[in-house]
């Protein structure tokens, strides 16, 4: 009890040496009930924790550019601010109240700073490749997230066009590889699945609003997913040239992922994965600086892109395919990093 009185405290002796001079020791003493020790106390404490205090002839106060002055922004503002969603819409779809959130913010810094926060922002740019969203479709869906409602999108799929309506409860948003998904309930389906947000043409609203599972969560949705596609979790092994090595080192970690670098400089990745096509389209980046070693369907899938790609450049290939080798462990002459083992043959 005594910790959560001294909290109250501090929080109220804070907003007061905001408020302006005149709170000198004495002062705050008779305010609060307690000895002028217990408040050269509270003061060291607020200092401490980085509160910028000052004293004068008629009292402490607090430093004016520590806190911004009160801004008025709209729900709308705050909205936008909380979730800036627009930050992965294309440019000429960025919202105008963004903007003016921004806008308002920055004309409450001291010039000093307001200058700083404006150069660095024209000097800063996010580009991220994203696929196309209606706006206003996905002004929709997320505010059915917001309010937990029943909704029916119009939607096709990622192997046909053809539309289809879906009654769906829409559980979250998450932006996955360039694009945004809605996790939802399918009631056609009976179950959750996820659809990307730029195939979804139009949204139906229903009044029907529901419960999500106490034990749902996104990350839990997408756990162990390489990007966006679910399934069976499976060991990769993938043998990279030093070329590539430091690229793969750099990649933002998958969950369980594990790398070997070697004397010769090759690296030999292990993760668990949910999906192959994703892996594959991954790998197919690195031409001849990859090989997928294990499982064999992983490299049977890259192998196919490969021929997709030479046939559409009217390349022929008139060798036979390799077959899928019985490599032994990496040669005697490669020494592994230490504490670490070679790489494990293909499996087959």
């Amino acid at each position: 009890m005594g910790k959560t009185l001294r909290v109250s405290r501090l929080l109220e002796m804070v907003s007061l040496l905001q408020a302006g001079p005149g709170w000198s020791a004495p002062v705050l003493a008779e305010r609060f009930g307690v000895s002028r020790t217990r408040v050269f106390n509270d003061i060291r404490a607020l200092k401490d924790a980085g509160v910028p205090i000052r004293r004068s002839q008629s009292g402490y106060r607090i430093d004016p550019s520590f806190f911004l002055p009160s801004v008025r922004l709209t729900p709308q503002e705050v909205a936008a601010l909380l979730f800036p969603g627009e930050a992965f819409l294309p440019a000429e779809h960025r919202g105008e109240v963004l903007q003016s959130a921004r806008s308002k913010l920055l004309s409450c810094l001291p010039p000093v700073l307001r200058a700083s926060a404006e150069g660095l922002m024209a000097r800063t740019s996010v580009a991220l490749p994203t696929a196309g969203v209606n706006p206003a479709v996905f002004a929709e869906v997320r505010d059915a997230v917001a309010q937990r409602r029943r909704i029916a999108i119009i939607y096709s799929g990622r192997r046909t066009e053809a539309l289809r309506r879906l009654e769906v409860d829409a559980y979250g948003v998450a932006f996955r590889k360039h694009a945004w998904y809605l996790v939802a309930y399918s009631v056609t389906h009976r179950e959750i699945r996820k659809f990307r947000v730029s195939r979804i043409s139009a949204v139906e609203h229903t009044p029907l609003h529901f419960t999500a599972p106490k034990d749902f969560s996104l990350e839990g949705f997408f756990e162990g997913s390489w990007y966006v596609f679910g399934g069976e979790p499976q060991e990769i092994g993938i043998r990279f040239a030093p070329s590539v090595a430091r690229l793969i080192r750099e990649r933002v970690p998958h969950p369980g992922q594990a790398a070997q670098t070697f004397s010769d400089g090759t690296l030999f990745y292990r993760a668990q994965v949910r999906n192959l096509d994703e892996v594959a389209w991954w790998l197919v980046q690195y031409g001849a600086a990859a090989e997928a070693v294990y499982p064999p369907a992983l490299r049977e899938k890259v192998v196919a892109l490969a021929l997709g790609v030479l046939c559409a450049h009217g390349v022929a290939t008139a060798q036979p395919l390799r077959p899928y080798p019985d490599a032994p462990t990496a040669p005697t002459h490669i020494a592994a990093e230490p504490d670490s083992t070679p790489p494990p043959p293909p499996r087959a």
